[in-house]
């Protein structure tokens, strides 16, 4: 993960995230995480997509690694960690239709701005899910394994059902080899077992140069203080990330585990 002027821990990391949903105005289901480009017609038609195409065509990839035909997608219940605004979850509702898709995310501006959209947000902790186990088919999440609790492995290993699926996107400083078995290390410490990696770098890459030169929310820019921190949370121009990503020094994979039978 790239540093950010989120911190780390305690009542000012809680803060930072309320301020920040609050500040890039009302009308977004996605926000600051990376994308993928090109987006597919499908999402750059859907005006509900508008916003931030390139964010909704990287959760597509990352559904794109599910095989399942569509009566499986219908019969199944989907969870979000870390929803944000609810992009994902719509995506995952628009194209997918599952029985039930749900998110639970620690930012209360977040959740309230996904409900808004009609999505089942709710404000919670990842390590502590308020679901009963062995209750979900699959589980995802995006760009976010770095602000999300230890124990996020171990709560998304109870509620799956055996057979159920994890999905990860995640940026990482290396090679598509060294993040693979990285992630690999981390969910398999909570009993999962890897089944495919996805490199989705060049896309990530073009997504993020696209979106280098884009204009700063206002609110921000009247707020030296944290322009630089933002900048870099945001691969801006001139930032130290934006480099690492322009060298190739950064990639993004999508990693797909399973909870054994």
């Amino acid at each position: 993960m790239a540093s950010s002027f989120i911190p780390r821990s305690g009542w000012r990391r809680r803060l930072a995230y309320e301020l920040i949903y609050l500040a890039f105005g009302f009308s977004r289901s996605g926000m600051f995480n990376v994308g993928f480009a090109p987006a597919r017609q499908g999402i750059l038609a859907n005006p509900a997509f508008a916003v931030r195409p390139t964010q909704i065509e990287l959760y597509a990839q990352m559904f794109d690694q599910v095989r399942w035909d569509a009566e499986q997608w219908r019969r199944s219940d989907w969870l979000e960690l870390a929803a944000g605004c609810g992009g994902g979850l719509l995506y995952l509702h628009t194209q997918h239709a599952p029985r039930s898709a749900s998110g639970i995310e620690q930012s209360h501006v977040a959740a309230w701005r996904a409900r808004r959209l009609g999505l089942d947000v709710r404000q919670g902790d990842a390590a502590r899910l308020p679901i009963e186990s062995g209750r979900l088919d699959g589980i995802f999440c995006l760009d976010s394994l770095g602000y999300l609790p230890p124990a996020a492995f171990t709560e998304a290993f109870r509620v799956l059902k055996p057979g159920g699926i994890l999905l990860c996107g995640e940026s990482f400083r290396g090679n598509p080899d060294a993040a693979r078995d990285h992630y690999h290390r981390r969910a398999g410490a909570a009993g999962f077992e890897l089944i495919g990696c996805h490199d989705a770098s060049a896309g990530v890459r073009g997504a993020v140069l696209e979106r280098s030169t884009s204009t700063l929310p206002i609110a921000f820019t009247l707020l030296p203080f944290i322009r630089d921190s933002l900048k870099e949370m945001l691969s801006h121009e001139g930032s130290r990330r934006l480099g690492l990503w322009s060298s190739g020094t950064m990639c993004f994979v999508i990693t797909s585990f399973r909870r054994p039978d």
